[in-house]
This record gives C-alpha cells, sequence and structure tokens, in this order.
C-alpha cells in the first residue's frame, strides 16, 4: 500500500489537479489504494449536493466523500466497465459524466481546465487496462497451450515405444512443476 507521503508525491507530480475542500479524502487515500495502484488523475466536484474527490488509478475511478465531521461516502468504477466518460465546459466550472452500463455518475462544479485532463488520463488508463489484461490473457493461453503441447509430445514418444511408463510420468511432473 502506498503511505500518505507517496500519495501527496503523485498527486503533486500531476500536471492538472483540482483539490478544493477534499484534504479528507487525499488522507483517506492509503486506506483505500491497493498494492501497486498509482493515480493518474484526479479533480473534485459535487455529487449529490456532496464534495467529492474523483481519483483515476491504474485500476479503477475512485468516489471519495468523507463528510464534514463523520462518516464516508466511497464508490468505485472499474476501468474495463466503463463504457462512456465526458465533459460539459462552462465559464469556470463544468461537469463530468461516467456511465458503467448500470451506473451513471455525475460529478459538476469541476474547475473547467481540469475536465478535458481528466478524461483524457481515464481513457489513457482505460485502454492501458485492457492491453495489460490482454496481455495477461493472452500470456495464460499460450502457457496452458505450451504445456499441453509438451505433454502432447511426451505421449507420442510414449506411444511410439521411446519412453517408458516411468519416464512419461517422470518428464510431466517437470513440465507440471514449472508451469
Amino acid at each position: 500500500m502506498a503511505t500518505a507521503a507517496e500519495i501527496r508525491e503523485q498527486i503533486k507530480a500531476l500536471p492538472h489537479k483540482y483539490i478544493f475542500y477534499t484534504k479528507r479524502e487525499i488522507n483517506y487515500l492509503p486506506q483505500i489504494m491497493i498494492e501497486g495502484e498509482e493515480i493518474r488523475a484526479l479533480t473534485s466536484g459535487y455529487s449529490d449536493n456532496r464534495t467529492v474527490l474523483a481519483v483515476v488509478t491504474n485500476r479503477r475511478i475512485l468516489f471519495l466523500d468523507k463528510g464534514m465531521f463523520f462518516g464516508l461516502r466511497q464508490w468505485q468504477m472499474a476501468l474495463d466497465r466503463v463504457q462512456s466518460i465526458e465533459g460539459e465546459h462552462l465559464v469556470v466550472f463544468g461537469s463530468i459524466r461516467m456511465w458503467d452500463g448500470a451506473t451513471a455518475i455525475k460529478i459538476s462544479m469541476v474547475l473547467a481546465s481540469t475536465i478535458d485532463p481528466f478524461i483524457k488520463a481515464t481513457r489513457a488508463a482505460i485502454d492501458e487496462y485492457k492491453r495489460l489484461s490482454f496481455r495477461e490473457t493472452v500470456g495464460a493461453a499460450s502457457t496452458a497451450l505450451d504445456v499441453a503441447s509438451q505433454i502432447e509430445r511426451l505421449a507420442a514418444l510414449k506411444a511410439q515405444g521411446h519412453l517408458t511408463e516411468e519416464e512419461f510420468q517422470t518428464q510431466k511432473k517437470k513440465i507440471l512443476a514449472n508451469s
């Protein structure tokens, strides 16, 4: 998990951010971020008449409202579930809307200069997440195929009389142990 200091450094490094009245939410981030999760963008605004911090990470989009004195409202949207994200600009403020097919989330009173960078960072995080997920899926499938093909070759050698049952079982165990 990232420490509070590491999270502050990640936020400091962001070129566009708007963290109006969200210090409590930022201080809460170390408790909910998971190992290897990195902040890609953040902004603040209002949702249901409450101040909300919206955080895009390399794994999900988090929405936090720590409450004025007590309580916590926290929800998230998985990057692979985001179907649409769009922004609307007014003079100084605007809004961001996201859909995941079941839920629509709108954050209003977002500083206009942070809307496009937030949307761009979200889309980049979605693309990266999908690319990595695809690579992991293909890698796992190719590993499984490789193991299966190695065992098939061993079985063919055994069937041709080049390996004994004992040799076949020994080699098969080695292949399965290394996969």
